[in-house]
């Protein structure tokens, strides 16, 4: 005897009992659909908006929580200030490129990261969202398809008890 034919026979309760689960299950979602004439459709859902650009204080604290206390913790200022103010003695100039820098970095955070993290916990909402939606889709034909299927069981059982007698 081959292989195949050999495992295939080993697990032939296993293998008819799930193909039947499978069978009984997709006939609970067809007549599910049939009879409610509902269907599951993936939706793309955004809750999180990005805060608008006129909110300037927002966008200062999470440049100050971020990129500036990066930029403070590689002591970038301190290289900048000893350059500027210690070296040309310019402290206005030191002032006016802080100033830029931290606009630079206000406006990367409006225009770059602020709108890619929002896209991300979106996403990331949005899939669990669609997730549960299709396991509340599906549990009432499941449902349905372990009823039919323990029904089913439980006579063929009886049925090999009253065979065997």
């Amino acid at each position: 005897m081959a292989w195949y034919k050999k495992v295939l026979k080993e697990n032939k309760k296993e293998i008819v009992s799930s193909t039947a689960f499978a069978v009984v299950f997709a006939l609970a979602i067809l007549l599910w659909l049939f009879v409610f004439g509902k269907s599951f459709q993936w939706e793309a859902i955004s809750p999180i908006s990005a805060p608008t650009f006129f909110n300037r204080l927002f966008y200062s604290a999470l440049v100050f929580l971020t990129f500036g206390a990066f930029l403070y913790w590689v002591r970038f200022y301190q290289f900048l200030y000893q350059f500027i103010v210690k070296g040309l003695g310019d402290r206005q100039l030191y002032r006016g490129i802080k100033g830029i820098i931290w606009g630079s970095l206000i406006l990367a955070m409006y225009f770059w990261v602020v709108p890619k993290v929002v896209e991300l916990l979106n996403s990331v909402i949005s899939f669990f969202y669609n997730i549960l939606n299709l396991i509340l889709y599906l549990f009432p034909p499941l449902g349905i398809s372990l009823i039919i299927f323990s029904i089913g069981y439980i006579i063929y059982k009886k049925y090999l008890t009253l065979s065997k007698k």
